[in-house]
C-alpha cells in the first residue's frame, strides 16, 4: 500500500503549496484593499505626485481609478477575502467548509465588479485565475477524502483496509 500513501502524501503536498500561494495571493489583496479602506490611496498618490517624474503615468491613472472607487467597495472586497483565508486555513486542515468559503467568497468576489464597476474593472485574467484554483481545490480534496468525511479531520494517508473495502461497497 506504499503506493496510496505516496500519492497520498503527494496530493497533500500538492495542496499545501497551493493554499500558500492563495494565503499570499488573498493577503496581498487585503492589503490592498485595507490600504484604500484606510484613506492611503490619496497618500501615496501626493507623494508621488511629488516626486521626480521617473513614475510613469500609468501609476497615476491608477491611483485615479482607485481613488473613485467608494470606501463601502473596499469594506465589502476586505471581508470577502478575509472568507476566504478562513476558507484556505480550514481547507489546511481538509474540511469541506473550508472550500465552500473559499469557492462562495472567490464568486462573490468576481461578481462584485460587475455588479456595481465598470467593466474595465474586471480582471478576466483574474477570473480564469480563480476559476483554475477552485476546480484544482476540489480535486485535490476529493483526492484527500474531505468530501467523503473519511479523512477530512487528520493528515494521515487512509487506512491499508479502506480500498478493499470501498471495491466491495462499489461492486
Amino acid at each position: 500500500m506504499d503506493l496510496i500513501e505516496e500519492k497520498y502524501r503527494y496530493n497533500l503536498r500538492s495542496l499545501h503549496v497551493l493554499l500558500v500561494i492563495s494565503f499570499i495571493i488573498t493577503g496581498s489583496q487585503l492589503i490592498w484593499e485595507i490600504l484604500g479602506v484606510a484613506g492611503m490611496f490619496p497618500l501615496i498618490n501626493e507623494v508621488y505626485a511629488n516626486t521626480p517624474s521617473e513614475y510613469s503615468s500609468v501609476f497615476t491613472i491608477k491611483m485615479e481609478q482607485e481613488m473613485a472607487i467608494p470606501q463601502w467597495y473596499n469594506i465589502l472586497r476586505a471581508l470577502l477575502d478575509l472568507t476566504s483565508i478562513v476558507g484556505l486555513v480550514l481547507m489546511w486542515k481538509l474540511r469541506k467548509n473550508g472550500f465552500h468559503a473559499y469557492t462562495l467568497s472567490k464568486l462573490l468576489l468576481m461578481l462584485l465588479p460587475l455588479m456595481f464597476l465598470d467593466r474595465s474593472y474586471v480582471g478576466f485574467g483574474d477570473i480564469m485565475i480563480a476559476v483554475l484554483f477552485i476546480a484544482y481545490y476540489f480535486f485535490l480534496l476529493k483526492n484527500l477524502g474531505a468530501f467523503s468525511g473519511e479523512n477530512s479531520s487528520s493528515n494521515t494517508p487512509p487506512s491499508e483496509n479502506q480500498p478493499a473495502e470501498e471495491a466491495t461497497e462499489s461492486d
